[in-house]
């Protein structure tokens, strides 16, 4: 990262502020002065108000890693996680990404479904710097 002159680190599955504060530490001791984004994709990163709070204000920039999050604590449960996340990350001055599994049905369709184009429309309105697509966008 560092040779190439990076200019963000993605952190995966985080746990808690120090495990982005250890890649900041690892990516500076080579030279290198990316951002550091947290990938939230763990339950114990958002079980309550202080993890959050510990993972964001360790961060430059939030992913709501929406398929692995969702994974670990259920599509019920990730709804409000999301907006949360997205409002709490916002408060604390930090970017937010809102990432994976949209407009899915796109890898085998060229349009995506109403419900898609819904999730897509909420995931702008609740306010995050961008909104990440990825193999349904890319093929449909």
């Amino acid at each position: 990262a560092a040779l190439i002159g990076v200019d963000y680190l993605a952190v995966s599955f985080p746990r808690c502020g120090e495990d982005l504060n250890y890649a900041r530490r690892l990516a500076r001791d080579a030279g290198c002065d990316a951002k550091i984004v947290a990938k939230v994709e763990r339950a114990e990163a958002v079980c309550d108000q202080n993890a959050m709070d510990d993972i964001i204000l360790a961060s430059d920039v939030v992913m709501v890693a929406r398929g692995d999050l969702g994974v670990e604590i259920g599509d019920p449960e990730l709804v409000g996680i999301q907006k949360a996340l997205i409002r709490r990350a916002r408060q604390l001055n930090r970017a937010v990404i809102t990432a994976t599994q949209m407009m899915e049905s796109m890898i085998t369709n060229p349009m995506p479904t109403r419900a898609e184009v819904m999730d897509v429309a909420n995931a702008v309105l609740a306010g995050p710097a961008a909104v990440m697509l990825s193999a349904g966008a890319a093929a449909g």
